[in-house]
């Protein structure tokens, strides 16, 4: 073998290390499996409790080969749970309470970003630590927060922050979606 040909097998290995290691934490069902549920709990919204769970069970018994289709999915995503209460709990408390009513489009206000080298310093720690522990972004955002290392950044980027309005509940809410927004976009790639 050649020294290019090894590379690339070596970058495979890798990359299919990397695919296989990383974890999710939020399962979702497919698109026209969504639907399905969406629409059950949609004709089933005002029944009770037990009309509810008996038109479940008919409805289960119809829709057999699409349940299987969607456990199986869930499962080689690494899903441990039962599936069955998944679909149950999304379709009994989530989707028959969601609100079909529209919402009123508020005016957005002016964006304003976090400092880039701020943003930097949160890509390191993501690289650095978070991922190589194998953190939730959770926990890497508390690590993060709790870090002697960056806490002049935050502090500095807290006092920008407030020039332009903010509370201080507002910028660490803002701190912490940006930084579980780059968690997300550095482990997907």
């Amino acid at each position: 073998m050649n020294q290019i040909t090894m590379d690339k097998t070596t970058m495979n290995k890798t990359e299919e290390k990397t695919k296989a290691a990383k974890k999710i934490y939020r399962f979702k069902f497919s698109e026209l499996f969504l639907i399905k549920l969406k629409e059950f709990s949609r004709i089933h919204r005002f029944d009770d409790v037990l009309v509810f769970k008996d038109n479940w069970d008919i409805w289960c018994d119809e829709n057999v080969l699409g349940i299987k289709n969607e456990t199986e999915s869930l499962k080689t995503q690494g899903y441990e749970g039962d599936c069955m209460v998944k679909m149950y709990k999304s379709v009994r408390y989530y989707f028959k309470n969601k609100s079909t009513k529209k919402k009123d489009v508020k005016k957005r206000c002016q964006y304003i970003g976090l400092d880039p080298d701020f943003r930097d310093a949160i890509d390191e720690h993501i690289v650095g630590i978070t991922v190589r522990q194998e953190l939730k972004p959770k926990d890497g955002y508390i690590n993060f927060i709790d870090n002697t290392k960056y806490s002049d950044l935050i502090k500095l980027e807290s006092l920008r922050l407030a020039a332009y309005d903010f509370n201080k509940k507002d910028i660490f809410e803002k701190i912490k979606k940006t930084y579980k927004n780059r968690y997300f976009t550095i482990q997907s790639k």
